[in-house]
């Protein structure tokens, strides 16, 4: 079971925390592996230590708001790959600020990323996509929830209401793709992290108020949100599309 041997993913947010746990799981299942991302320091390191594993893996330093770039490597894909079978899209935008000091060119801004690129590459996407490929996006535990703004007092940043805002519109979009594509056989389903927090340090008390929101009592580990992007890009959830699979720990059923 979740063989992807044979297909082709592209990773966009590859390097980033949660995406390159994606990128080491689809290499482990034998994907052949497209990983963008921004950063091109991290994106690097991830492809020689992908490399160094035997993987089949190009790394691609790609700004996703810039359409134009979006479609040349959607093109070089298409080239060099032949087809595409996957898209992960786990990108985001947010400007840890307070609804009091948002303007709203930020707020645009941040949504750019949050949900018009979103859009746009899952479209591009389908260009290349056959029956049986999979579109997964990824939302956010706050396009369910509102984060509680008493558990984000000073010294940590404020969660935004823009990055809120631009997850719950991931929800409703893949909703209208799953139907959009169901016709040709392409699925779209959405992740849904709960709170996987990589940069939090010396703040036990933010920390404890994080575990609280699971009925685990803890927060993510990095690798665990690998399992639902390998279930949700095999042939194992072809009946499955959509869905907004939430990797929470609980926090939402409250």
């Amino acid at each position: 079971m979740f063989d992807l041997s044979g297909k082709i993913a592209l990773v966009v947010g590859g390097a980033g925390y949660l995406g390159s746990a994606i990128c080491r799981a689809y290499a482990e299942c034998h994907a052949r592996l497209v990983i963008a991302d921004w950063n091109e320091e991290r994106l690097n390191a991830l492809g020689k230590e992908l490399e160094r594993t035997g993987a089949q893996a190009r790394a691609v330093c790609l700004n996703c708001t810039d359409s134009g770039r979006t479609a040349h490597l959607m093109q070089s894909i298409k080239a060099r790959e032949g087809s595409l079978d996957i898209l992960v899209n786990a990108t985001y935008n947010r400007t840890n600020k307070s609804v009091e000091d948002l303007t709203e060119e930020e707020f645009n801004r941040a949504n750019e990323v949050n949900i018009t690129s979103m859009f746009t590459l899952a479209r591009q996407a389908t260009e290349l996509m056959q029956s049986g490929s999979s579109i997964i996006l990824f939302s956010s535990m706050y396009g369910t929830i509102s984060p509680n703004p008493s558990d984000y007092q000073l010294p940590v940043v404020p969660n935004p209401i823009e990055y809120g805002a631009g997850k719950a519109a991931i929800n409703q979009m893949t909703r209208y793709m799953a139907s959009w594509l169901g016709p040709r056989a392409i699925r779209v389903n959405a992740i849904a992290p709960g709170s996987f927090p990589w940069n939090v340090k010396d703040n036990e008390a933010f920390m404890e108020k994080l575990r609280a929101k699971s009925v685990l009592h803890r927060v993510g580990i990095q690798h665990e949100i690998a399992g639902a992007a390998v279930f949700l890009a095999s042939d194992e959830a072809s009946f499955v599309t959509g869905h907004i699979l939430a990797v929470d720990g609980g926090s939402t059923i409250w």
